[in-house]
């Protein structure tokens, strides 16, 4: 199971990233100008984990594991999940932060990043 601790110790190794708020209040993690990762909850108070990725196929396989990921949104040129945390590990997690880094920070902070160094 992933925390946001868990999100916060990866997000603050990648380069030029910052821990911001975002429009409301909550905690959100900035590449540029761009969020990356941000803390969300639902009615009940369980912590979700907003991402985004350019992997347009990706809504698909979110929309079909309801019970991780309720929220799913497919725009033009990228998709957007709401994961629930407590139904992440580690890795999964670790993933879908780098995935969304790459595709909110652009091409430079991408290719600065080496996967392996930040997957558990």
């Amino acid at each position: 199971m992933a925390t946001w601790r868990d999100i916060c110790g990866l997000a603050e190794r990648l380069p030029d990233a910052r821990l911001g708020e975002a429009h409301e209040g909550s905690p959100a993690w900035y590449a540029g100008r761009h969020q990356f990762a941000r803390l969300r909850w639902d009615d009940d108070e369980r912590e979700l984990l907003q991402v985004w990725t350019g992997d347009m196929n990706a809504g698909a396989e979110f929309a079909g594991r309801p019970q991780v990921f309720p929220f799913v949104q497919t725009f033009e040129y990228r998709v957007t999940c709401w994961g629930y945390l407590d139904q992440l590990d580690l890795r999964e997690a670790a993933e879908l932060i780098l995935d969304s880094y790459g595709i909110r920070g652009g091409p430079r902070r991408r290719a600065a990043v080496v996967p392996e160094e930040f997957l558990p």
